[in-house]
């Protein structure tokens, strides 16, 4: 206590608050002046540190010093029967007291008066979202320079998706909608964009030349064009690709921080041989068959031979690995999961701010660890920088939807359709969140809606378990035969598999599923959900913990926590252990 009023005698307390609003009210001002004189952001930073490092400074000397008429002098020097103290700390009230009225003062101002809500301009917002149409080869009597043309168009797809200020079409549903005889007012009608950049990319031995505009999909008036012209090196190639950036950053009035400057100007890799390897391998990932997958693997490792610290090359190679299993029957599970696993590491090791990277590793980290923190954590990061980024919203919506979070799970597909309107793919992971929060009817006409444009392997995988999980025997048993039929798998042990799914569900007979039908049907990841669909409690815990134990993470185990086939073994001890394992229990 002694310390206490001896504190108060020298006004301590007082000088640390008169410090503190001063101290406030230039970090006030300063916010508003360094941005005007285009200040680094680090200056703020230096400032508030400064501060923070002088309070004790200023404790101290009000501690060991007194203010007297003749004066500062030590406190140790001044005789007490002098001590004005008393009368310092008066004055210090008064000082607080105008402190604490500037401190309104500027409040009020800069929040009432001077502050004014600028309203968006509706033509400026129309015209910030873009689609890039890919650009055209025009090189002349050169080999396997398409990569160029396609690197381009993927390179200005990935940095202008990092511009918040911007909304940018993804590349499935511009080439959905380009590969039409539609002209570029109806494609930006359909895309629903107000500015399309479009160009030609053009290689002559060592020399590079892109010509680039952006044009406004309403009126298809010019808006900007230029032509750049450089020699042919990894380095000048990314580098036109921010040159484009700026230049359409500049003419949509979309203002950039500090860490977009810095994304702008990035360079992944000079290895010209490199980054080839690398787009060769991309347009083979998008593609998504058995066959792609692995050769866009091959690919892809041969651009980290070329050059060993691509991070987009090795989350390449971590996404066609995780991807794999999806695709081919006969992907051996634990290599999957150790190669997606030392590739992630790779990726993020390289590049922990890149988005490919990011997603993939919340994949993993989902999918073969079971850790949903930190899957949710790496989806966030990735949307942080890249709040477009498929991959991330379309995985990070499964994550939500297992998790029982459904309007979250709807809200972050609507946002992947939001950005790749006319991907099937993206459709596809819509239903699919719709069939995971028991929206069964509204599932069943996006299923329609995307079967109205041919068969879609991936959308009847889910839809038949969806029916399944809805009890909608009818309907799984016709789907699955669909399915099997366009997959290449066994249609006669489809047919033999439907008819006794509506057996089981419809006529309540018990049914005995054979270990060779589900190896005939191939369905293998999904034989937990139909044991459980023909009320075959232990089969269906069987596979489950066979499924666990792989550690690859199949949808019918993950989803074990909001998927109604499995309501009848909830009570199942061995059920709530598997929860646990899978990080799943309450």
């Amino acid at each position: 206590m002694a310390i206490l009023g001896e504190m108060r005698k020298r006004n301590i307390f007082k000088v640390s608050l008169a410090y503190a609003i001063v101290s406030w009210l230039i970090v006030q001002v300063a916010n508003i002046i360094l941005p005007v004189f285009n200040a680094p952001h680090w200056i703020m930073q230096v400032l508030v540190f400064a501060l923070i490092l002088l309070f004790p400074v200023t404790i101290l000397l009000s501690w060991a010093y007194e203010l007297t008429p003749d004066g500062i002098r030590a406190t140790a020097d001044v005789d007490r029967t002098q001590s004005i103290t008393v009368q310092t700390g008066k004055k210090l009230n008064h000082v607080v007291i105008i402190l604490l009225a500037l401190g309104v003062v500027f409040f009020v101002f800069d929040n009432y008066v001077f502050h004014t809500v600028v309203e968006p301009d509706p033509d400026v917002a129309y015209r910030q979202s873009v689609a890039i149409i890919p650009f055209t080869n025009g090189s002349v009597g050169e080999k396997d320079n398409g990569f160029l043309a396609y690197g381009t168009h993927d390179e200005l797809l990935k940095r202008l998706a990092k511009i918040a200020a911007l909304r940018i079409i993804s590349r499935t549903s511009v080439l959905e909608s380009v590969g039409t005889t539609k002209n570029l007012e109806e494609i930006g009608e359909e895309l629903e964009v107000g500015s399309i950049l479009e160009g030609t990319v053009q290689r002559a031995d060592d020399q590079i030349r892109i010509d680039a505009r952006l044009v406004d999909a309403r009126s298809g008036e010019q808006i900007w064009a230029d032509t750049f012209h450089r020699e042919l090196t990894a380095a000048n190639f990314y580098a036109i690709q921010s040159d484009i950036l700026m230049s359409i950053a500049d003419t949509l009035e979309a203002d950039l921080h500090d860490d977009e400057l810095e994304r702008i100007d990035e360079v992944p890799t000079e290895n010209l041989a490199a980054l080839e390897a690398y787009y060769s391998g991309n347009k083979l990932l998008q593609e998504r068959t058995a066959a792609s997958l692995r050769a866009s693997i091959a690919e892809f490792e041969r651009a980290t031979q070329l050059d060993a610290q691509f991070a987009e090359a090795w989350a390449g190679i971590a996404e066609a690995w995780i991807t794999l299993h999806e695709y081919d029957a006969n992907a051996d599970p634990l290599r999957v999961r150790r190669k997606a696993s030392s590739a992630t590491i790779w990726a993020v090791t390289l590049d922990p701010d890149l988005p490919q990277a990011l997603a993939v590793l919340g994949w993993h980290s989902l999918l073969h660890n079971y850790d949903w923190t930190g899957a949710e954590r790496a989806f966030r990061d990735a949307l942080q920088i890249d709040r477009s980024n498929i991959n991330a919203l379309h995985w990070y919506s499964h994550l939500l939807a297992w998790q029982g979070k459904s309007e979250d799970a709807v809200a972050a597909a609507r946002l992947g359709l939001a950005a790749d309107p006319l991907s099937r793919l993206t459709k596809t992971n819509f239903n699919d969140i719709l069939l995971d929060t028991r929206r069964w009817d509204d599932a069943a006409r996006v299923a329609d809606e995307i079967l109205d444009d041919g068969p879609f392997v991936t959308l009847m995988g889910n839809q038949w378990i969806g029916d399944l999980r809805a009890r909608r025997a009818v309907n799984a048993a016709a789907m699955l035969h669909t399915w099997a039929a366009a997959s290449g798998r066994d249609t006669e042990a489809a047919t033999e598999l439907g008819e006794l799914i509506v057996r089981a569900i419809i006529e309540g007979e018990p049914v005995d599923l054979s270990n060779d039908l589900v190896e005939r049907a191939g369905i293998l990841a999904m034989a937990p959900e139909v044991y459980a669909a023909l009320g075959d409690a232990e089969n269906t815990i069987e596979a489950l913990q066979r499924a666990s134990r792989t550690g690859v993470g199949l949808r019918s185990l993950l989803s074990m926590k909001i998927n109604p086939s499995y309501d009848f073994i909830r009570d199942d001890s061995r059920f709530v252990v598997l929860l646990e394992e899978v990080g799943l229990s309450e």
